[in-house]
C-alpha cells in the first residue's frame, strides 16, 4: 500500500508563524496566518474581490531546489495566475527567526479556491495562504493532512511546555498532540489549560487544525460551538 503524503507538524507551525509581505506599489502589507489585515481588506475592496490567495512555486514540498529552477517555476506560476485573477502582486514569505530563506510568492486577487488548490497541487506545494472574508482573515490551506510525529518528537515537544501542563499534553491523543505541535506556543498553552479560560478574553481566530473560529470572546466561541453541535475542542 502506498503511504499517504502528510505534512509534519513542525513544518505546519513554520508556515503559520511566517510573515507574508505583499508589495503594493511603494507600500508593503504584512500578513500572518490567523490574523485579519485591514490593509488587505482595503485592497480587496478597491479591486472589488472577495477572495485572494498567496501561492509560491519555490521549493516544492518544502524541499530546497536550485535558484534557477525555483525562478523558472515561479515565472510559470505567475503566467498561470494572470488569467485566473483580477490582479497580482509580488509577495514574499519569510521566517521571522531567519532559519530559512525567504520565498518569493504571488498574491492573486479574485482567484477561486478550486483554482488556488489546483495551482498549489500543480506546483507541488504543501499549502498556500487563503483569504475569503470581508475583513481579510488570513488562513492556511494545507493540501495534505498533518502528519503524526514519532514518540521522540512528541516527548521533545512536551519537555518544552511548562511543567504543570506536561501531564495534560502527555494524556492527549497522538492526533491532538500533532495538532498542538503545529500551532504557536501561546495557543498551545491555551488549549492545554481550559480551566484558565477567561470568558471575557478575546480569543484568536483559528483552531489548532487551522480552521477559522470567528471574531469574539470565549463566551462567543462557546455559544458558536454549542450552536454547531460541536462538543470537543478539536
Amino acid at each position: 500500500m502506498i503511504a499517504r503524503k502528510t505534512v509534519h507538524p513542525n513544518l505546519v507551525r513554520a508556515y503559520r508563524e511566517a510573515i507574508y509581505i505583499v508589495n503594493e506599489g511603494d507600500d508593503a502589507i504584512a500578513l500572518k496566518v490567523g490574523e485579519v489585515s485591514h490593509a488587505l481588506a482595503t485592497l480587496m475592496r478597491v479591486h472589488k474581490v472577495q477572495t485572494a490567495a498567496i501561492i509560491t512555486a519555490y521549493n516544492p514540498f518544502s524541499e530546497i531546489q536550485p535558484l534557477e529552477e525555483n525562478e523558472r517555476q515561479q515565472k510559470a506560476l505567475d503566467a498561470a495566475l494572470k488569467p485566473k485573477s483580477i490582479a497580482c502582486f509580488d509577495a514574499i514569505g519569510s521566517d521571522p527567526e531567519g532559519k530559512w530563506e525567504p520565498e518569493p510568492s504571488t498574491l492573486a486577487l479574485g482567484i477561486s479556491l478550486v483554482e488556488a488548490e489546483g495551482l498549489a497541487d500543480q506546483f507541488g506545494q504543501n499549502a498556500f495562504i487563503w483569504i475569503n472574508t470581508a475583513d481579510a482573515f488570513v488562513s492556511l490551506r494545507l493540501r495534505f493532512e498533518i502528519g503524526i510525529p514519532n514518540s521522540e518528537e512528541v516527548q521533545a515537544w512536551i519537555e518544552t511546555l511548562p511543567e504543570p501542563l506536561q501531564a495534560e499534553a502527555q494524556a492527549r491523543s497522538i492526533k491532538e498532540q500533532a495538532l498542538l505541535m503545529s500551532v504557536a506556543s501561546q495557543e498551545q498553552l491555551h488549549w492545554l489549560n481550559p480551566n484558565a479560560w477567561d470568558l471575557n478574553q478575546v480569543w484568536p481566530l483559528s483552531c489548532p487544525d487551522g480552521s477559522a473560529m470567528g471574531i469574539g470572546t470565549e463566551m462567543d466561541r462557546m455559544f458558536k460551538l454549542i450552536a454547531a453541535g460541536i462538543q470537543k475542542v478539536y
